[in-house]
């Protein structure tokens, strides 16, 4: 039996499918990286789809699969910046939970709606089911997290005292803490205090790929959260310093781990 293969067809597919799942396991895993990375990460993935499609004589399937692992690795170390095998394996479970359920989406669509849908609908397809995720998780997160005012305290150097007053939001994916002291990490928007006062530690996070991006960090005196049920009060907080703004619109300053929430 004899297919035709239009390889704009399959590449523009691939494309459109990489991307989703690619910017959908980002959002989930709650990893920043730039949005050129992603696209870079997509056309090579698209790219090798449409190689694996060339007549490649004898042992076929040998060389489908070693293109097919080639690609899966470059296009995860172009767009998520992963190293060392561990992360890797984990990044491409990830990829592929993703994969599955946007595909399994997509078809289940193209079932339904019947044979008289071409190919040529599946990228429209998928980029809608990608746009009806996103916002679903981005409602989630709304429900889950919530905006307090928050008081704290500030030590300088000449161990003068000073309080400022701002609004936090309770971000129940915030896992970072500090390696020598294992402290929860909240992150305070810059510009609110001195740099000169957040020195004594640092923070690794990930941000735009790279994951030896650090914040300055110190442990503040005390911290005041003003909430419905009354204030809760916790000493000795690590903060740490993000260079940039934590909230586009500015609706909030900082972002509060939530096992600041416990009282002591």
């Amino acid at each position: 039996m004899r297919y035709e293969v239009y390889l704009d067809t399959i590449f523009l597919i691939q494309f459109v499918m990489n991307y989703c799942v690619f910017m959908l396991t980002a959002n989930v895993m709650r990893f920043i990286t730039s949005r050129l990375r992603i696209i870079l990460a997509a056309f090579i993935g698209a790219a090798g789809s449409c190689f694996m499609f060339l007549p490649v004589g004898k042992g076929a399937y040998l060389k489908f699969f070693i293109v097919f692992l080639l690609v899966m690795l470059v296009s995860t170390r172009i767009a998520f910046c992963v190293r060392g095998v561990k992360q890797y394996l984990y990044m491409l479970l990830m990829i592929m939970s993703a994969t599955f359920l946007l595909g399994g989406i997509a078809q289940w669509l193209m079932g339904m709606l019947g044979s008289s849908v071409t190919a040529s609908a599946w990228p429209v397809l998928v980029l809608l089911i990608y746009l009806i995720l996103q916002y679903a998780i981005k409602q989630y997160r709304m429900q889950k997290c919530h905006f307090v005012p928050v008081t704290l305290t500030l030590e300088d150097e000449a161990q003068e005292r000073k309080e400022i007053s701002l609004v936090a939001l309770i971000d129940t994916g915030n896992r970072l803490r500090e390696n020598t002291t294992g402290k929860a990490v909240c992150i305070l928007e810059t510009g609110m205090v001195h740099m000169g006062v957040l020195q004594k530690y640092e923070v690794t996070y990930h941000a735009l790929g790279n994951e030896e991006a650090k914040m300055p960090a110190q442990i503040v005196p005390r911290m005041v959260i003003h909430t419905r049920e009354g204030d809760i009060r916790r000493k000795e907080v690590m903060l740490a310093l993000y260079p940039g703004k934590i909230s586009k619109k500015g609706a909030y300053q900082m972002i509060l781990h939530e096992e600041y929430m416990k009282e002591e």
